[in-house]
C-alpha cells in the first residue's frame, strides 16, 4: 500500500490529520496481516511495514528487528527491515548482501541497546548529549532524534522498532499511535518463530529418521520391524542371517515365515535386553539358525510397531558345547583312576568267584556228587556274589553314561535333583573317600525342569571341587555336606566343604572363564564358568560364601517348572 506524503501524519495535533493517519495505518496493517496469512515473503511484509511507519511518523530512517539471545543469554538484534543509509560503496554492497537475510547488532551500549536491556521504550530527542548513546561511525547520517519501542509476547520480548529524525521529535502521542503497529509486528514475528520451530522440528525429525535408518541398516545385528504380523523393514544383517540377498525381499512377509514353529512369541512379546529369548529362526535353505532375540515396541513411520533385534549365536552355542564336553572329559579324567578302582574291585571278586565255580564244576563232573550238597551251595553263593559284582559294574557304567551323555540329547524335562546328587556322589566317591565323609541332608523338593546330563555336570563339578579343597588324611574331621530344600518356589542345593576356603579377593573371579586357584595342570579353569552358564540358562542363580581355613559353601537356586523363553 502506498501512503501519499502528508495524507495523514501521527502526532501533528490536527484531529483530521490524526484520523487520516489512523485510517491509513489500520488499512496498511490489515493488508499486511492478510498477506502474511496468504504466505507472502516475510521480509517484503516488514519492508512494507517499515515504509508505512516512516511515512506516518515523518521519520527519516529506521528498522524493525527481532530480539534474540546468545547462548550466554545476552540479547542482540536481527533486522527484518532496515533503511538503506549506506554512505560508502562498500557499505552499499554490504547492505545489498546482508539486509535480505537480516543484519545482526550486538553492541548494547547504544540507544537501541538500552531498549533491549530494559525492555522499555527509549525516547531521545537530543541524542548528542544522551548518556545512552554509543556514538556514530564517521560518515553516518546525523542522528537528531530517536524512538525505540519494544514489543512483547506474554512471556518475553519478541522484537523492537527504531525510528529516527522526526521533525519536532518524539512523544507519548507517537508511542500511543503506534501500539497497533507494534501488536501487528509482534503477531507476525511470533508466527515466523512458530514456523521456524516447526521447520526445525521437521528437520530434526528428518535427520533423526535418517540417522535411525542408517543405524539399523548398518547394525551388525539382524533387525526386523513389523506390525500386525507383517514385516515392514529388515536390514542387511537380517537378510544375511536368513539367507536372502537384501532386506527388501523380506518386506511384507508374515513373521511366522521367519521362525521355526513354536517360536513366534519371541518376535511378538516384549523382552528386556538383560533377558533375551532364544529363538530358532528359519534359514532360506531350510536349516535352523539359533539366535538371541530382544523385542521392543517403538513408533515407525508415525505408527506403533515392534522391533526384534536378533543375534546369531549358533556358532557360539557350538563352542559352548565343545567347552562343556571338554570340561566333562576333564572331570572324567580326574575320576578315571577312582572309577577304574571302583570297577576293578567287583571285577576281581567276580573273576575269583567264576574261577572257583569253574574249578568246582570241573571237580563235580568227575565225581558222582551233585549240586544239592554243601559244595553245590558254595557254587551258588559264588555265582550270587559274581552277579552282585556285575550289577555294581553295570551301575558304574550307567552313571558314566548319564554323566557323559552327548549334548545333542538336550531335551529338558522334570528331573529328580536328589537322584542326580546321588549319582554325582557315586561318581566323585574316589575323590572324597580319602579326604572326608560324604554327608547327605535331603529335604523334600519337587522336580526341576532341566536336562539331567547338564545337572550332573553342574553338581559333579561342585562336589569334586569341594573334595579337592580338603587335604588328604583326616577323614573323621572333614566332610562334604550336600543338602536340598524348597523355598519361595525354588529348589536350593547347597554343597559345603570343610576345606581350605577361598580368599576374599578371589570370590568375585570364580565364575570367570579360565580362572582357577588350582595348581598348574589341575583343572581347566572352565568348570565354574560353565556351571554358571548352565544355571543361568535354567533361569537360576548361584551364590558362594567362604572363609579361609573354615571351608566354602556353594548354593544353587533353581526355579521349579519350565522357565519362560527356555530353548526347546
Amino acid at each position: 500500500m502506498e501512503c501519499p506524503n502528508h495524507a495523514g501524519r501521527a502526532g501533528t495535533g490536527d484531529p483530521a490529520s490524526e484520523l487520516r493517519a489512523s485510517h491509513l495505518l489500520l488499512k496498511a496493517l490489515t493488508e499486511v496481516q492478510t498477506e502474511f496469512i496468504q504466505g507472502h515473503e516475510v521480509h517484503r511484509l516488514f519492508d512494507k511495514l517499515l515504509s508505512v511507519l516512516l511515512k506516518l511518523t515523518g521519520s527519516e530512517y529506521g528498522f524493525i528487528g527481532e530480539v534474540l539471545r546468545t547462548p550466554e543469554g545476552q540479547p542482540f538484534l536481527r533486522t527484518h527491515a532496515i533503511t538503506n543509509i549506506a554512505w560508502t560503496p562498500e557499505l552499499r554492497e554490504f547492505y545489498a548482501r546482508e539486509a535480505p537475510k537480516g543484519m545482526e547488532f550486538k553492541n548494547l551500549q547504544t540507544l537501541f541497546g538500552a531498549v533491549m536491556t530494559s525492555g522499555e521504550p527509549v525516547v531521545s530527542n537530543a541524542p548528542a548529549v544522551d548518556s545512552r548513546r554509543g556514538g556514530l561511525p564517521e560518515g553516518h547520517p546525523p542522528l537528531l532524534g530517536f524512538l525505540g519501542l519494544p514489543f512483547h509476547s506474554a512471556t518475553e520480548m519478541v522484537g523492537m522498532v527504531g525510528i529516527a529524525n522526526r521533525p519536532g521529535g518524539y512523544d507519548e502521542g507517537v508511542i500511543a499511535f503506534l501500539q497497533p503497529f507494534l501488536a501487528t509486528c509482534c503477531a507476525i514475528l511470533q508466527g515466523v518463530r512458530s514456523e521456524r520451530r516447526r521447520r526445525q522440528a521437521e528437520e530434526e525429525q528428518r535427520r533423526s529418521s535418517e540417522s535411525f535408518r542408517t543405524l539399523i541398516e548398518r547394525s551388525p545385528d539382524a533387525i526386523f520391524i513389523h506390525r500386525e504380523g507383517q514385516v515392514l523393514f529388515a536390514n542387511s544383517a537380517a537378510a544375511g542371517l536368513l539367507g536372502h540377498a537384501c532386506g527388501s525381499l523380506l518386506r511384507g512377509r508374515p513373521i511366522t515365515e521367519l521362525v521355526q514353529p513354536g517360536n513366534e512369541a519371541a518376535l511378538t512379546e516384549p523382552s528386556s535386553v538383560s533377558a533375551p529369548h532364544e529363538v530358532l529362526l528359519r534359514h532360506r535353505e531350510g536349516r535352523q539358525v539359533l539366535a538371541e532375540v530382544v523385542t521392543l515396541s517403538l513408533v515407525f513411520d508415525g505408527q506403533p510397531a515392534t522391533v526384534s533385534i536378533a543375534r546369531d549365536i549358533t556358532e557360539r552355542r557350538q563352542v559352548q558345547e565343545q567347552l562343556r564336553a571338554s570340561e566333562r572329559m576333564a572331570s572324567l579324567g580326574t575320576l578315571a583312576a577312582g572309577v577304574a578302582h571302583e570297577i576293578n574291585n567287583p571285577l576281581s571278586y567276580m573273576l575269583s568267584n567264576l574261577r572257583f565255580v569253574d574249578d568246582e564244576l570241573s571237580a563235580l563232573a568227575g565225581s558222582s556228587e551233585g549240586l544239592a550238597g554243601e559244595r553245590g551251595q558254595e557254587i551258588r553263593d559264588a555265582l550270587k556274589e559274581a552277579l552282585s559284582g556285575s550289577q555294581r559294574v553295570v551301575d558304574i557304567v550307567k552313571d558314566l553314561k548319564t554323566f557323559s551323555r552327548n549334548s545333542d540329547e538336550e531335551r529338558r524335562g522334570p528331573v529328580d535333583i536328589q537322584a542326580v546328587l546321588d549319582l554325582c556322589g557315586n561318581m566323585a566317591w574316589s575323590e572324597i573317600r580319602h579326604r572326608a565323609r560324604l554327608v547327605k541332608d535331603y529335604g523334600g523338593v519337587p522336580p526341576v525342569y532341566a536336562n539331567e546330563s547338564r545337572l550332573g555336570q553342574l553338581f559333579l563339578n561342585l562336589i569334586i571341587n569341594a573334595a579337592q579343597a580338603i587335604p588328604h588324611g583326616n577323614i573323621r574331621e572333614n566332610e562334604v555336606h550336600v543338602s536340598t530344600r524348597y523355598e519361595e518356589e525354588q529348589v536350593v542345593v547347597s554343597v559345603r566343604d570343610t576345606g581350605v576356603g577361598i580368599p576374599e579377593e578371589n570370590l568375585g573371579k570364580l565364575f570367570n572363564a579360565f580362572f582357577t586357584t588350582k595348581p598348574v595342570g589341575v583343572g581347566t579353569g572352565l568348570g565354574l564358568s560353565i556351571c554358571h552358564g548352565i544355571i543361568t540358562e535354567l533361569g537360576g542363580r548361584i551364590a558362594v560364601r567362604s572363609e579361609p581355613g573354615k571351608g566354602t559353601t556353594f548354593q544353587v537356586f533353581l526355579p521349579v517348572g519350565e522357565p519362560q523363553g527356555a530353548a526347546p
